[in-house]
């Protein structure tokens, strides 16, 4: 335990300015509430609401500037939250959303020391054009346009230079804050999710990962509206990856720009995934919109592996049953707590389940969505203190993900 502190202080030193802001912005936030509590007991219902959206409304600028500013498990960690509409106001919900968006990208001063190290010295020679002014940035890399001396169009995905060196700085914090912030907080396992969103970064601080993930996800038999881009294996390494040049439009831009075909392709979207999880078992794990193309074709490529999910064929096959009867698409001959168990559910008290089972029935009869009954049922269970899979919960992200998006263009999924 005392070491554990250690490391924690230490990277706390190290991160410096970083966590300096963080602590900032807490204060700040913390007390434009402090501020709207003693404004509000001489307004009027309606000035409450007001100044109370206002309030939100600032805390969430600030805290989408922190994330995004300190970057990897930071943006991360927003990206969750962002499809928490469940648990937080909308203005938090909106303004997190822009996490999505690209980051500032670095010079490519400091991105050709990596393509040096990486590839030698004399790494243009293969390539006939290389544009140094990145198309597209995120919290561990970043992507350039290129063209092989074969005429092939690819990007050229090249991480961050300090990108691991900032993620074993934070990822202390971030097991400290999980693990000492859990009791605080009862809308989810903040200790689970944290241990997760690390685990994923780590992941995709190694692009020969990233490389195996996108090879297994290509050779499953998708949906006609899956690509997966094509990889250039031979020029791939931990920290670059080479895939082919996708043309087409982000996915949210593409939805905005065509709101009456949100409902169709979101619904297709969420099936294939859907399909992922419950017959595939093995399933891309970061669906934020970012990391979705609509081609010209209507086709939607999936961009980022760094993360896959993998089910055991008997958590595919147990998980598959219990999210179809969670969602009333089936009626299962067995009851819902035995499903629970089967599926790796702890309880103490067996009697908890029961508690779940009828809430979730009570649910399915007043038509709420899908995914709002996931997540109805998940934060039940958190109060009854029932032990959750963790792959369960990782697959649980992914469709309270989905449910998110859904929202945010009223698609409803019964």
């Amino acid at each position: 335990m005392l070491n554990d502190l250690f490391d924690t202080v230490n990277s706390v030193v190290t991160g410096g300015e970083r966590y300096l802001s963080a602590t900032r912005v807490g204060i700040e936030i913390e007390q434009s509430y402090r501020s709207y509590r003693n404004q509000s007991a001489e307004l009027s219902p309606l000035e409450q609401r007001k100044l109370l959206a206002q309030t939100h409304y600032k805390g969430a600028r600030k805290l989408t500037q922190l994330f995004h500013d300190n970057g990897a498990i930071w943006v991360k960690f927003g990206q969750f939250l962002s499809s928490r509409s469940d648990i937080l106001p909308m203005q938090y919900v909106a303004e997190l959303g822009k996490l999505q968006d690209d980051a500032k990208p670095v010079s490519f001063r400091r991105i050709e020391t990596v393509l040096a190290r990486e590839w030698g010295s004399n790494w243009r020679d293969q390539f006939a054009e290389f544009d140094e002014k990145a198309v597209a940035a995120a919290s561990v890399a970043q992507v350039h346009k290129a063209v092989l001396k074969t005429g092939e169009k690819v990007a050229v995905k090249v991480q961050l230079p300090h990108a691991r060196k900032l993620f074993r700085q934070d990822s202390m914090v971030f097991k400290a804050l999980g693990t000492f912030g859990a009791p605080l907080i009862s809308q989810f396992d903040l200790k689970q999710v944290m241990e997760q969103i690390i685990t994923m970064t780590m992941q995709e601080l190694d692009f020969l990962t990233e490389e195996a993930n996108l090879r297994k996800f290509s050779a499953l038999p998708h949906a006609d509206l899956i690509y997966v881009p094509k990889m250039y294996d031979q020029l791939s390494t931990s920290r670059v990856l080479v895939t082919e040049w996708i043309d087409g439009m982000r996915l949210t831009d593409y939805l905005n720009q065509n709101p009456a075909k949100a409902e169709s392709l979101l619904r297709q979207l969420l099936s294939c995934y859907v399909q992922q999880i419950t017959n595939f078992g093995c399933y891309h794990a970061d669906p934020h919109p970012g990391n979705f193309l609509v081609m010209n074709d209507g086709q939607v490529a999936v961009l980022d592996y760094g993360a896959i999910g993998e089910l055991t064929p008997e958590e595919t096959q147990h998980y598959a049953v219990l999210l179809q009867v969670l969602f009333g698409r089936i009626q299962s001959d067995r009851p819902l707590g035995e499903l629970f168990r089967n599926a790796g559910f702890v309880a103490r008290d067996q009697g908890v389940f029961e508690e779940v089972a009828e809430l979730v029935l009570k649910e399915n009869l007043r038509r709420h969505e899908a995914t709002d009954i996931l997540s109805t049922a998940l934060d039940k269970m958190r109060d009854l203190k029932v032990k959750i899979p963790d792959s369960f919960v990782s697959v649980a992200r992914v469709v309270l993900t989905f449910g998110g998006l859904l929202k945010t263009y009223k698609v409803v999924v019964d």
